[in-house]
């Protein structure tokens, strides 16, 4: 099992391809002549790519195997970033940005997730935790490294460097789809169905539970993630805003640490609630200010979204088996990439409104994410797979 490889991936994936255009929405204005608020409007078209597309790659990740994809997902994004800089024109950033959400919708967790269910079900919420692991540090690592980059060589060969990072792992994934041999690579006609109709009244509920409450939860996610460095700029300066920004992605391998040493005592969903309680009660404290308080509101936010994305990921699998897994999280996405996609522009409008507004209206979106996850405890998962049968 790969695990390592996967987790690297992550931070490739995240990191270059959503994290980074927090940097790069001020030279990519520039460059086009347009506000900040637009290429937003760019990223947020680029993530409804995304969600457009998430079921067909997830039928994809079943027949064909999640390296498959992975492999063709991080030449595309290759392609994408290498063209974005290279006309000063908004139409033309939009246009690169079809490939990037596509690309991104092939190479990030739902997929590395896909290759964990399929090389090894029994150990797969484990091996889910190690590959979120190294996510985690995925916006310190791109925002740390990128900015220096940005400042002393421009945003042409910025994203020269990043479309290079992205072929690269294109080409490992490559070379490792080819060199194992997935049970999910199969003839079309040999792919277990996966129709509504087919479905228990368990697998339905968890289906339209676990799409509603990651939708708004992705929605916060995004929302807040790319107007962090803003709004504690604001408080304390650039330069202590940026740290305070970067902060949270330790604390989700902190997390993470936490959900792969004891998670797996106990039920994913009860881990899963405990997590989502984490999330508003740190978009309060991250309104005071007292730096402690918004120190502790980062560590908070950070640990319960590392935590949440194990959640996610392995939840998914107690209610869909690996033959199946690709389309059920595939279907789940969608609504997941439409929060996340509309986020930024969301939370953009609301920042412009007043902090107030947009404090409240964080606050509540992801108290109805965690309560719409609640509703999971009552349904009971009917694909429990013990690690003995590894």
């Amino acid at each position: 099992m790969p695990v390592h490889s996967l987790g690297i991936s992550q931070i490739i994936a995240y990191g270059l391809m959503f994290y980074v255009f927090a940097l790069l929405k001020t030279p990519l204005a520039v460059n086009a002549g347009v506000e900040e608020s637009q290429i937003l409007a760019a990223l947020t078209g680029c993530l409804l790519m995304q969600a457009m597309v998430a079921p067909a790659v997830g039928g994809l990740v079943d027949r064909l195997g999640a390296l498959w994809v992975m492999a063709r997902g991080f030449f595309l994004g290759a392609m994408g970033m290498c063209l974005l800089p290279l006309v000063h024109s908004f139409t033309w950033i939009v246009f690169c940005m079809i490939p990037i959400g596509i690309a991104f919708a092939m190479t990030t967790y739902e997929i590395a997730f896909g290759a964990a269910v399929q090389m090894n079900e029994p150990r797969a919420r484990r091996n889910i935790s190690y590959i979120t692991f190294y996510g985690g540090v995925a916006s310190s690592i791109t925002w740390i490294s990128v900015a220096p980059l940005l400042a002393g060589f421009g945003l042409v060969l910025t994203c020269v460097v990043i479309a290079s990072i992205l072929l690269t792992m294109g080409l490992w994934a490559l070379r490792l789809d080819r060199s194992i041999d997935f049970r999910a690579r199969r003839k079309k006609d040999e792919v277990m169905p996966f129709r509504w109709s087919a479905m228990s009244r368990g697998e339905k509920i968890a289906l339209i539970t676990l799409a509603s409450s990651s939708a708004f939860e992705y929605l916060v996610f995004a929302g807040t993630t790319l107007l962090w460095i803003n709004w504690f700029s604001q408080q304390f300066g650039a330069e202590t805003g940026v740290l305070l920004a970067s902060l949270y992605g330790p604390f989700q391998v902190v997390g993470r640490l936490i959900e792969m040493k004891f998670g797996h005592r106990f039920d994913a969903r009860y881990t899963g609630v405990i997590a989502f309680a984490m999330i508003p009660l740190s978009v309060f404290l991250a309104q005071s200010a007292e730096l402690h308080h918004v120190i502790i509101a980062m560590m908070m936010f950070g640990m319960g979204h590392g935590i949440l994305t194990v959640s996610f990921g392995y939840v998914t699998n107690m209610y869909f088996r690996a033959e199946v897994y690709g389309r059920a999280k595939g279907w789940i996405t969608t609504p997941r990439a439409l929060g996340n996609a509309i986020g930024p522009s969301v939370g953009g409008m609301l920042f412009l409104m007043g902090s107030g507004i947009y404090f409240k209206a964080m606050i509540l979106f992801s108290g109805i994410a965690g309560l719409v996850f609640l509703f999971l405890l009552l349904v009971k998962p009917g694909n429990i797979i013990s690690e003995d049968e590894a």
